[in-house]
């Protein structure tokens, strides 16, 4: 078991999933990032020096129906999870 914020896992599942999603497609970036509207709004607040809904140029939209997807550069869709 972790102590980690909740706040924190959830922007640290994102860049995970960024590096596993430039290996996977030759450092392209992804089309989308979908979130449930909580972890939304846990995200902006750990990336509150970027703009909101948006990370590295990436847009962020909220998805109640989702435990958190990012749509690839090839449309497939990546489980935000952690590990690489």
């Amino acid at each position: 078991m972790t102590d980690e914020s909740p706040i924190h896992t959830v922007h640290k599942r994102v860049c995970q999933t960024f590096l596993r999603h430039w290996k996977a497609h030759n450092n392209a970036y992804p089309k989308l990032i979908k979130l449930p509207p909580d972890e939304l709004r846990q995200f902006n607040h750990v990336n509150s020096f970027g703009k909101p809904n948006e990370l590295w140029g990436v847009p962020i939209e909220i998805a109640p129906n989702t435990t958190g997807v990012m749509i690839a550069v090839d449309g497939t869709e990546m489980p935000l999870v952690e590990g690489y």
